[in-house]
């Protein structure tokens, strides 16, 4: 087995290195701290292929998943090298099928397509254990992390390279993906080896100062919003998994714990150094 902890939480990998994404070599425990695990992943061949339940709960383009009492079962539709894997409900325990015999090392893309598998079955945990992970860009400011979230393309990544073209006194924390959780009263954002094509992202946990959701625009201008809409608006952002009502209703009672800790705003913003003035104006107010 090979440990990693994420998070706060210690994931076990039942795998041979070379199915392995070099970016979780950060997050690897040593011989002398590894601890009891609070998530398994194994790996199975093709011929192994579980029985699919007969209950679908959700088809999209590119995935189907089913459910039965005990679980679910995520099918891919892509030729990729994974071919679907299982999540526990009353366990810790999730099964990636692999298409295929593995003898040999695989790829650099079929280990980034395995790196994802093996997040989103992670975030199903993750989420049963009171987190969320956020779609966002991220920086280190004034000792807190600070998020800028929006969908794909808005231009997260950008903004936060703004930051740092404008001299600003921050570090980076993760390129793509966030997670938030509240603990005893305060919220904290952790950085995961997940960072989307940036291959920005940091193994540390720290407070989390706050978010603001971007939108394009042609002038730059930072406003607050009250806290449904931060509630809303941080629940659309979330990765975590919303297959059905339970899970939604999950993340749904995470974001309610995280929104009212910290700052929230809407970031009209160009993609020039004047947005991100603007952005550090309204963090600094």
């Amino acid at each position: 087995m090979d440990y990693f902890e994420i998070a706060g939480l210690v994931l076990a990998i039942d795998t041979k290195g070379q199915y392995l994404h070099p970016e979780l070599n950060d997050f690897r425990l040593s011989e002398d701290r590894k601890k009891a695990a609070d998530v398994t992943i194994r790996f199975c061949l093709d011929e192994e292929l579980p029985v699919y339940p007969e209950k679908k709960v959700l088809q999209a383009k590119l995935l189907t998943v089913y459910e039965d009492e005990c679980r679910y079962l995520i099918s891919y539709y892509e030729s990729g090298c994974v071919k679907c894997y299982t999540v526990e409900k009353g366990s810790s325990e999730s099964v990636i099928y692999l298409r295929g015999t593995r003898e040999k090392e695989l790829t650099e893309q079929e280990k980034e397509y395995l790196m994802y598998s093996i997040r989103d079955a992670f975030f199903f945990y993750l989420q049963k254990n009171g987190k969320i992970a956020v779609h966002s860009a991220s920086i280190v400011y004034q000792g807190k992390v600070w998020l800028f979230a929006a969908s794909s393309g808005t231009g997260k990544s950008t903004h936060v390279s703004l930051w740092q073209s404008a001299g600003y006194d921050i570090d980076m924390f993760n390129g793509d993906v966030t997670v938030c959780f509240e603990k005893d009263g305060a919220a904290y954002a952790a950085g995961i080896p997940w960072c989307g094509t940036s291959h920005i992202y940091v193994n540390k946990i720290l407070p989390l100062g706050g978010i603001l959701f971007l939108q394009r625009s042609c002038h730059d201008e930072a406003g607050k919003i009250g806290l449904f809409e931060s509630v809303l608006r941080l629940n659309a952002r979330c990765l975590t998994p919303n297959w059905d009502r339970e899970l939604m209703d999950r993340n749904l009672e995470i974001v309610q714990k995280v929104a009212p800790l910290v700052k929230t705003g809407v970031l009209y913003c160009t993609p020039t150094e004047n947005a991100a003035e603007v952005a550090k104006k309204y963090i600094d107010e």
